[in-house]
């Protein structure tokens, strides 16, 4: 199972970890207990009552809590890869600096 990526021109491909799956799964099973919950509360006052409205509001709270947690995941990801190209660069950089020293060096 796998994620495709597209980025300018590029096309990354990456792995669902164990996390995002059970994440996904956790986030539909607290949509759909939570509407069945909400509505059997609905159903049994008849009529949209003050428990119903807080019901409603902590089931959307607990829906963005999801939401976040697995946009949190991705950006972690996401900077994983950053910090990886980040010390590539930075040995490329010191790499040009000695040469540069050398060259510098032997002119003189």
């Amino acid at each position: 199972m796998g994620l495709q990526i597209e980025e300018k021109n590029q096309v990354l491909y990456r792995r669902l970890n164990l996390f995002e799956i059970g994440l996904f799964f956790a986030g539909l099973a607290l949509m759909i207990v939570g509407f069945f919950l909400l509505r059997k509360q609905y159903l049994a006052d008849g009529y949209f009552s003050w428990g119903l409205l807080q019901g409603i509001f902590l089931w959307l709270i607990l829906i963005v809590i999801v939401i976040i947690a697995a946009i949190l995941e991705n950006v972690k990801e996401e900077l994983t890869v950053v910090i990886k190209e980040h010390i590539t660069e930075t040995k490329l950089l010191r790499q040009e600096t000695t040469l540069l020293k050398d060259c510098i060096k032997r002119k003189r």
